[in-house]
């Protein structure tokens, strides 16, 4: 299958997004994208079908409105898919639904943030990291937690243009990095 750019999927992502929040009808897209997405994804032999050349527009555009049907698809979803065959875009089929995703859960002000630790973090700690995160963002923060022993102590925290790393194992770095480069004269 030809890969496509991630700006060309961004591209009709947006303009499925603004038609459907005009339409008022972005949870509706929303779960007709990953129906037909999660379809595509199971039945890579209906993808290779689709896609190919050989094969009518006719017929692919039966095949996408059966696909459609299955998912029960809103008409909003099966204009779009028929845009898509029009324009010969259904290459990013399979990439649009992260991209739409990520529009709708910046429209609700969320953010998707990564929260590595060295050792498992109890509820009531993660609470707090939550409710910290969202004071500094100002946004939702929806969190993903991940544990990684090398850090020897504390959390790295990513977010989706900045890393804050305050782990043991960095200021050890840090410290070790300074020492190297002090100048230790041994006084009598």
């Amino acid at each position: 299958m030809r890969r496509v750019s991630n700006a060309l999927t961004h591209r009709y992502a947006k303009a499925l997004f603004e038609v459907a929040a005009k339409a008022n009808a972005l949870a509706e897209v929303q779960a007709d994208l990953s129906a037909i997405t999660a379809a595509w994804d199971e039945h890579p032999e209906f993808a290779q079908l689709a896609l190919n050349p050989r094969l009518s527009r006719a017929r692919v555009k039966a095949l996408l409105h059966a696909l459609a049907d299955r998912a029960h698809a809103q008409p909003l979803t099966r204009d779009f898919l028929d845009l898509l065959l029009e324009k010969r875009r259904l290459e990013i089929l399979q990439e649009l639904s992260p991209h739409f995703d990520r529009l709708w859960r910046q429209q609700r002000g969320e953010v998707d943030i990564r929260v590595t630790t060295a050792v498992p973090v109890a509820e009531p700690m993660r609470q707090t990291i939550v409710a910290h995160l969202k004071q500094r963002s100002g946004k939702i923060p929806r969190v993903t937690w991940s544990e990684d022993p090398q850090l020897l102590g504390g959390l790295v925290v990513e977010w989706p243009d900045r890393v804050f790393d305050g782990s043991l194992a960095r200021k050890l770095d840090n410290l070790r990095a300074t020492l190297a480069l002090a100048d230790f004269t041994l006084s009598q």
